[in-house]
């Protein structure tokens, strides 16, 4: 109640954060998006603090676009000891020539894909150096993998061009797919795409069997689009309120092929009821979510979870978002 009454602008309250158990030892981890009252992040974190025995509350927060470097200041200054990053914020940390902003350092593949998920303090001194990283491809293949489908040596259609894609795209290329990005921009796609094979072509990447990463639009991707494995759609079209939107016709999706949503409200989009009912094999988000918010949880608590498998600990996560 005393939270709500201190940030009634920036927390979007979620009855599952138990504030009767704040004290004065509290830490406050957070997750920063607009919108994000939809997010289950909360309810998943603020499960595995119970269960582990963690002083902590995990709460979300939507700054406005213009207000969000403010947002992350007054992170730092109140020594919160994480937080999530979500739509639309993800590629707010680089300055134009790629270099950090916001944060003092950014793991490596936040710099190839410039996306920022996840903010953590450098060997957990709070207050000291903040770091940014992506956990999102982990999360991606975690959930294709949990859901019986290999993510490896696959033609993979990437719906999207924006701070998820550009994570799951590199971890696809990596997993040695052969992959193609779809976006409104052929433009943007063409960057991202070349960005891809530059680094994959150098062949630092340890990807002996590096396909070159193509790109479509929308509009063509109908004419092609029997022609891969798996579809991931990584864009927000179709999260709640805008349920019956989806970034592609039932035209593009046919038997047999696998479609992913990392949108998770709702749990079936739109686009997953049509490749149902097209004979598709269907990958929810929460998935995602889960695994990727796992990652996030091991780089803010490494010890609490040290002696807890993955098994058990994305078990207590799914239990908390179930309420």
């Amino acid at each position: 109640m005393y939270l709500f009454r201190v940030f009634p602008h920036r927390w979007e309250g979620h009855s599952e954060v138990i504030l009767a158990s704040i004290n004065g030892k509290t830490e406050t981890l957070c997750i920063f998006g607009h919108p994000v009252a939809h997010s289950k992040s909360p309810a998943m974190h603020n499960a595995l603090f119970k269960a582990l025995g963690i002083n902590a509350t995990y709460l979300p927060y939507a700054p406005e676009p213009e207000n969000f470097a403010k947002a992350i200041e007054g992170f730092k200054a109140m020594k919160f000891r994480g937080a999530n990053v979500t739509i639309p914020y993800k590629t707010e940390f680089f300055n134009a020539d790629g270099t950090a902003r916001l944060v003092d350092e950014l793991s490596e593949i936040s710099k190839f894909t410039g996306s920022v998920n996840t903010l953590y303090w450098k060997d957990g001194i709070v207050g000291g150096t903040l770091c940014g990283t992506t956990t999102d491809p982990y999360g991606c293949v975690r959930n294709l993998e949990e859901n019986g489908v290999s993510p490896s040596n696959k033609k993979i259609a990437l719906l999207g061009n924006g701070g998820a894609a550009q994570s799951i795209a590199f971890t696809l290329v990596e997993q040695e797919n052969e992959l193609t990005i779809v976006c409104r921009s052929k433009e943007k796609g063409e960057t991202l795409a070349g960005s891809l094979n530059k680094f994959f072509q150098s062949g630092n990447a340890g990807n002996k069997n590096f396909k070159t990463v193509q790109v479509t639009t929308f509009g063509e991707f109908a004419n092609i689009s029997a022609n891969f494995d798996i579809i991931i759609n990584a864009t927000s079209v179709g999260m709640s309120p805008n349920v019956n939107d989806s970034p592609l016709t039932s035209e593009c999706l046919h038997k047999g092929q696998v479609v992913c949503d990392i949108v998770y409200t709702p749990p079936r989009t739109k686009l997953l009821q049509m490749a149902e009912a097209n004979g598709c094999k269907i990958v929810t988000g929460e998935g995602m979510l889960v695994h990727q918010g796992l990652e996030s949880f091991k780089k803010w608590f490494p010890k609490e979870t040290e002696n807890k498998t993955n098994e058990e600990l994305v078990a207590i996560m799914r239990k908390g978002m179930q309420g």
